[in-house]
């Protein structure tokens, strides 16, 4: 029997929005017999309330040395989730050439609003937002292309759908088939994260939506294998090791009907693929 995916995006007190202890996904690997361990820890300059968020990597990779001992049969991976930042690309291509990473996920996390995971930062003036929001992301893949998948191109709109639920992904397709379009062009992944699907699925259960996660899941599925899309990630963006491959089976299973076959995973920042 062929191992099971590893969670290719995780976040434990190396970022600064957990407080997880990283031995605790080793140990929810070792459950499961999962070969590798990589967290995304969080690198973003200049946030919303005025701090760099800047991984310890030395003491992140020491750790792992540890841990490696305790679970000789879990090889732990580098992975960094980059907060895009036009005015610190410098910054941020100095850090990603001192480490040796397995994956570099870019993400859009904040702007000149604030930060797109605070209904806050939408309220009364969403459609505004939303669009920032995606403007970013089109900068982000027109000038820094040195990464390897795409993190939650629905971030925000997930928070956008917190404030009002009357809000779909489809009303904002052009945008998005945009993105899309120029993502396959750099030959790069899309990530599916399970914890925004989580969090919208939620959202629509409480009001009483014919909607589900999945319809959302399908549509993005849909619209980006007609862009041209064949290259996707599955990841759970935990901040809790109890997150760990969240609701992984039922993600593939729509992932499997909807035309996808594989799914990425990288170490050394090299893409490899795992049938499902």
């Amino acid at each position: 029997m062929k191992p099971l995916l590893h969670d290719q995006h995780l976040h434990s007190s190396f970022s600064n929005d957990s407080d997880e202890d990283l031995r605790k996904y080793f140990i929810e690997a070792s459950k499961i017999n999962i070969p590798y361990v990589m967290t995304c820890e969080h690198l973003d300059f200049a946030t919303f309330d005025g701090t760099n968020w800047i991984p310890d990597f030395d003491n992140l990779i020491k750790y792992q040395k540890e841990l490696k001992k305790e679970f000789p049969n879990i090889t732990p991976l580098l992975g960094l989730e980059l907060g895009y930042k036009k005015d610190y690309l410098d910054d941020t291509k100095a850090l990603i050439e001192k480490y040796d990473f397995d994956l570099i996920q870019l993400s859009i996390h904040d702007g000149k609003y604030g930060d797109f995971y605070f209904p806050s930062t939408f309220q009364n003036k969403e459609i505004e937002v939303i669009n920032y929001y995606f403007d970013l992301m089109e900068e982000a893949l027109t000038i820094y292309p040195d990464f390897d998948s795409l993190s939650h191109i629905d971030f925000g709109f997930k928070t956008m759908v917190q404030i009002n639920p009357k809000y779909k992904f489809n009303m904002f397709e052009d945008r998005i088939k945009k993105i899309l379009k120029m993502l396959v062009k750099l030959n790069k992944p899309l990530e599916i994260n399970s914890k925004v699907n989580d969090v919208l699925n939620n959202i629509y259960i409480e009001n009483d939506s014919n909607y589900h996660y999945d319809d959302h899941l399908r549509y993005l599925l849909s619209l980006y294998k007609e862009c041209g899309g064949t290259k996707l990630t599955l990841s759970s963006d935990a901040h809790k090791a109890n997150r760990y491959r969240l609701d992984f089976d039922k993600h593939i299973k729509t992932i499997k009907e909807m035309g996808f076959n594989k799914l990425s995973y990288f170490i050394k920042r090299k893409e490899y693929y795992y049938d499902i």
